[in-house]
């Protein structure tokens, strides 16, 4: 294998350099994929954005399980994968970082809810995503401006002298993930995609009440809007877990509340099916297992009787 660059092992990770080693040739766009959800994801959806086979992927993970560069973890008939300590230290090229606590049903929910929906991990997490078409098309017409093309989008340059601040200040914030955009990630809404001056915006659905969508809309998504003016609406998905909990929330949602949501155009709701992570598969058990024994040979005499019986007639 032929290496872009050498491989500089710092002593101050305290991971062994062969462990080391084996993370940056062999493991390394696993780690990072898993943390782009969190740090915890299922395996099948590491299967899912893994250019190798299935049982590639399979091998890797338990290798870096015996590594103990990352704990397999069973949720009924499903794994989920959760960094250790020393693939953290890795990513963060720091000795001194926090050990990452099993998740909460609610946390693993979240990463199974994008995982599942996501395409590209790494365009979707992109903290300058909102902004840099923007910061890029206005470079664009400046410099048209300057050297005088008449190709220059005059409109759009006069536009938004004032707004251009705005943004440039949220693209400073996000890169500590605190910029408007960002800040909804708390509440388990994201930014999807842009297109002809509309976004999408994510919204994980974990039973919220139609008055809990409702102001969610108006005080943490429409205030975004009428500060980013370079939007001009957007589009809304609730991802749900079941088809039940789709239909239920369809009801919801057409009769809810639509006063002071001036740049909301569509609420569309998707069943992504994520409920067959957690759901136990094993069979229950049989009403019998309360039956004793004693009991449980008096029913199978009669049955005996009952086949003699019938035997006879």
């Amino acid at each position: 294998m032929k290496l872009e660059k050498d491989i500089v092992i710092p002593a101050n990770l305290e991971i062994d350099p062969w462990t080391y080693l084996d993370i940056t040739l062999k493991y390394e766009k696993y780690l990072i994929l898993i943390n782009y959800f969190g740090g915890y994801m299922f395996l099948n959806h590491i299967y899912k954005f893994s250019i190798k086979s299935e049982y590639q992927v399979f091998d890797d993970v338990h290798a870096m399980g015996k590594n103990k560069l990352v704990k397999i973890i069973k949720v009924n008939n499903n794994s989920y994968i959760l960094l250790a300590h020393s693939s953290i230290r890795y990513l963060k090229n720091k000795p001194n970082v926090a050990v990452l606590q099993k998740p909460t049903s609610t946390q693993l929910k979240n990463s199974c809810f994008l995982a599942e929906y996501i395409e590209e991990p790494k365009k979707f997490f992109n903290s300058l995503k909102p902004y840099n078409w923007f910061l890029e098309k206005y470079k664009n017409e400046i410099q048209k401006f300057k050297t005088k093309s008449a190709a220059v989008d005059m409109k759009f340059l006069n536009n938004n002298k004032e707004i251009v601040k705005t943004i440039k200040n949220e693209e400073v914030k996000s890169l500590d993930t605190s910029d408007m955009f960002s800040k909804l990630n708390t509440s388990k809404i994201y930014f999807d995609v842009f297109e002809n001056g509309v976004v999408t915006i994510i919204i994980l659905d974990f039973e919220r009440s139609k008055s809990w969508i409702y102001n969610a809309l108006l005080e943490r998504i429409e205030p975004v809007f009428r500060s980013l003016s370079i939007y001009n609406s957007y589009d809304v998905k609730i991802l749900t877990m079941n088809e039940n909990r789709k239909e239920r929330l369809k009801k919801d949602i057409s009769t809810m509340n639509h006063k002071g949501l001036l740049f909301l155009r569509n609420i569309n709701i998707i069943n992504l099916n994520i409920d067959r992570f957690f759901q136990s598969t094993t069979q229950k058990e049989s009403f019998l297992k309360d039956v004793d024994k004693l009991e449980m040979a008096t029913l199978q005499e009669k049955l005996r009787n009952n086949v003699k019986g019938g035997k006879n007639e």
